[in-house]
């Protein structure tokens, strides 16, 4: 991490210690949670919200990419939200140089791709796209997309299998579920294919993915981002203690 300098990855500081059983990590201070807590609240309640973020978590790999270095633990958890509510990766201990072989890391459920799953990684880089497209699902759907388990009659929509044999009926239940059959635009729908196909050879590289119609879209900068992630939290915030408060109101005669 302390090879590492990027608005959109955890500063490291260096810090000295008299004891050779002990290693100590100092980071900047992260002060709004993770980005699970602000995916599921709502918060990120737009396409252009989503997008702005995702361009964020994909400028951070690209950096670490150049400096020769594989997250291989990429999830929601991994990803904080800064002083102005921007996306920043942390959690190193599983990184790799990406001149190894093999991987030696086991990432998370959920976010692994196949050749992760079965160990046979060699291609650390593309590793970390599969849980990239994880993670774009879940900024726009608030939800995952799918399991790692296997599915034989490719019907079940959350099986990784039914994803990849049977696309189309994935991509229309999903929509169903939204209940909005245009929830997911054709262009998310091929950038999401691209970043989690199962062979890592074919899946999207960076430049494939920035090139894409749909990363080419709309963004908001640093201080729109700022301002409508606090309001849309602000609102949950005031939804939620409304909800509470009626919960707690005594009934009346008539109840």
């Amino acid at each position: 991490m302390l090879k590492l300098s990027h608005p959109n990855i955890i500063q490291s500081f260096p810090m000295k210690c008299d004891r050779n059983d002990f290693y100590g990590l100092l980071t900047e201070y992260i002060s709004h949670g993770d980005f699970f807590e602000l995916t599921t609240s709502g918060a990120i309640a737009s396409e252009t919200l989503v997008r702005t973020y995702f361009h964020q978590l994909i400028q951070g790999i690209e950096y670490m990419h150049s400096q020769g270095i594989a997250h291989l633990d990429l999830k929601l958890e991994n990803l904080m939200v800064g002083s102005n509510y921007d996306l920043k990766i942390i959690d190193f201990d599983q990184a790799q140089s990406l001149t190894d072989k093999l991987i030696s890391s086991g990432g998370s459920n959920g976010y692994r791709a196949p050749e992760v799953q079965n160990g046979s990684c060699t291609n650390l880089a593309a590793a970390d796209i599969f849980s990239a497209g994880v993670i774009l699902y879940a900024f726009m759907a608030k939800e995952f997309p799918f399991m790692e388990t296997e599915d034989p009659t490719y019907q079940d929509v959350r099986c990784y299998s039914t994803f990849v044999k049977n696309n189309n009926r994935f991509w229309a239940k999903k929509a169903d579920a939204k209940k909005n059959p245009e929830f997911f635009s054709q262009e998310f729908i091929e950038l999401v294919n691209g970043m989690l196909h199962p062979d890592c050879n074919r899946r999207l590289k960076i430049k494939q993915i920035k090139n894409s119609k749909w990363y080419q879209g709309p963004i908001v900068d640093g201080d729109t981002l700022k301002n409508e992630i606090k309001r849309n939290l602000e609102t949950i915030k005031m939804r939620q203690k409304r909800a509470s408060l009626v919960g707690k109101l005594p009934k009346t005669k008539d109840q």
